[in-house]
């Protein structure tokens, strides 16, 4: 790949990984319920820290950092799935797991593995939280239409996909 090529790449992908997910923070703050909220405020400031660190320490990927904002967030993420009862957020924390997998797997290697020029390791970190930004979109677009049928139809408006526990059976068990 020219070095041409590689700037235009950087030039896209560099803005875009750092605006999306503040974008993606801040529509769910303005348009979420509470746990987007708190869940686009918990990726959002881990995001601002990641870049925080990038400019202080000259890096690219600092690890340590970013391995210790990556465990605060996917914990987070799994306060926020059982206080709220939410599927979205479970899948957001099980995303976060997974890039705590990728960090492992990175510290415990020698080098960062290319391909084709590119850094998978920062790679797979892209791609990581440019899924969370979906589930998180997902998320605050599925309470805005819980909210709206809740409007419409006179109710209170249901949590967004909740998991329900189940009612016992009666008659089975004699007691």
């Amino acid at each position: 790949m020219t070095s041409e090529a590689r700037f235009l790449v950087n030039a896209i992908v560099v803005p875009l990984g750092v605006l999306l997910p503040i974008a993606t923070s801040v529509f769910a703050w303005f348009k979420g319920g509470p746990a987007d909220r708190i869940g686009g405020a918990l990726f959002g400031i881990a995001v601002l820290a990641t870049v925080g660190f990038e400019l202080i320490t000259g890096q690219s990927t600092p690890v340590v950092p970013e391995l210790l904002l990556d465990t605060t967030v996917a914990t987070g993420f799994l306060g926020l799935a059982i206080r709220f009862n939410s599927l979205w957020l479970g899948a957001a924390m099980i995303v976060a797991g997974i890039q705590l997998a990728v960090h492992a797997t990175h510290l415990t290697d020698g080098e960062d593995p290319m391909f084709a020029g590119f850094n998978l390791y920062a790679a797979s970190l892209n791609l990581i939280s440019l899924v969370i930004c979906l589930i998180l979109i997902a998320g605050t677009m599925a309470s805005i239409r819980a909210r709206v049928a809740g409007r419409m139809g006179g109710g209170e408006p249901q949590p967004p996909l909740q998991l329900r526990a189940r009612r016992p059976v009666r008659g089975l068990v004699k007691g």
